[in-house]
Formats: C-alpha cells, structure tokens, sequence
C-alpha cells in the first residue's frame, strides 16, 4: 500500500510537472523561471529542485512526458490497423489531431526548437524506426512505392503535419464558401499524404 509520504511526493512532481509544461508552453525555457513554476505550483522552489536539480532537467522531464503520452496514443491506434493503408490513415490522422488538440505539446516543441533544447529519445527513436519498419516490410510486399526511401517516410508525413497545423488559418481561408469544411480539407491532406506513399492499384484494391 503508497504510504501518505510516497502519494505527497507524488503529488508534488505531478503538481510541478503540471505547472512547469503550461509555463514552458506559454514562455519557453528561457522566459520562465523557477520563480515562475514555484508560484504557479504551490511547491517551494527547494522542493522544486530536490525533485528535478535544475530548470533544464524539469524542462527535459517536461518534454519527455510529452512525447511518452504522444507515442503511448500512436502505438495504442496502431495495434487497431487492419492493413497497411489503414495503418498509415490512422497515423496520420491520429497524429494530427493529436498534435492539433494539444497545444502544450506543440508549442513545446516550436520552443525547444528555436532554443535549441529538442531531446531525441530512445522511445522517439524506436517508434520512428518501427515506422520506417512497417514501409520496408510494405515495399517488400509490393504495397509501397519503391522509388521512396522509407527512411524519409515519418519525417515526411510529420513535416506535412505540422506546417499543415501552422497554416490552418490559411487554409481555412483558401477553402472559404467551399463545400469542404475544415475537416473535410484534413481528410484531403491525410488521402494525398496516403496516395503518395501507397500503389496506387493497392488503394483501389482496398476500397
């Protein structure tokens, strides 16, 4: 049974880290403070650096529960593919969304970005690996275009994501008195990003 000591100690780092990826999202690493988390967090600036040492290991704490929550949704929707071009619908679209709904997370990685603070992990590399995985095995299938290098696949299809995020107030204006709607012009994008890795006799053979 967590004695009461282990669930306060919990709590704290949970109350930290809470604090810490709202502040880091709204100024970055270096427009925010201990100072900063420790009024937003109730926790004592000592206790703050007891549990993380320095504002840089919170920061990288912070962003690897980022990217364990972004890689734990990704490889539960994986598991439900049914073949290789649901797997790739799915990952992209579940991608998407994700990245759309969840503002810490993108503008996190935007500011470590420009502060030069991006961590490459070894779950980050692992999951982009089994991507890069799944496009050998589907070229040697004969499902996946051969002239691609299934290395540059994932980084791609995230490319495409996240400059298709950036400019959705333009292509919410571009696609103005259109029939399609906001989700219809995302549905388009995840269908051609699909077409462009996939034969194209493997998609009419799957509708």
């Amino acid at each position: 049974m967590m004695t009461r000591r282990a669930r306060d100690k919990d709590k704290t780092i949970q109350d930290i880290l809470a604090a810490a990826r709202q502040l880091f999202s709204d100024k970055g690493l270096h427009g925010t403070s201990i100072r900063d988390i420790e009024v937003a967090s109730g926790v004592s600036k000592g206790l703050i650096l007891h549990h993380f040492g320095t504002k840089e290991e919170l920061y990288a704490s912070v962003q690897d529960l980022l990217n364990e929550e972004y890689v734990a949704m990704m490889n539960e929707y994986r598991q439900d593919s049914q073949n290789l071009k649901e797997l790739m619908s799915l990952t992209i679209r579940n991608s998407l969304n994700y990245v759309k709904e969840n503002r810490e997370y993108r503008r996190i990685a935007l500011w470590a970005y420009l502060e030069g603070q991006e961590r490459n992990t070894d779950l980050e590399r692992s999951f982009t690996e089994a991507l890069i995985a799944s496009m050998q095995a589907g070229q040697k299938s004969g499902l996946v275009r051969e002239d691609i290098d299934p290395f540059l696949i994932p980084f791609i299809i995230r490319g495409t994501i996240d400059y298709w995020i950036r400019k959705e107030k333009l292509v919410q204006k571009l696609t103005a008195g259109n029939d399609d709607s906001e989700r219809g012009s995302d549905y388009r994008m995840i269908d051609a990003l699909v077409r462009l890795f996939l034969k194209y006799q493997e998609i009419e053979d799957e509708k």
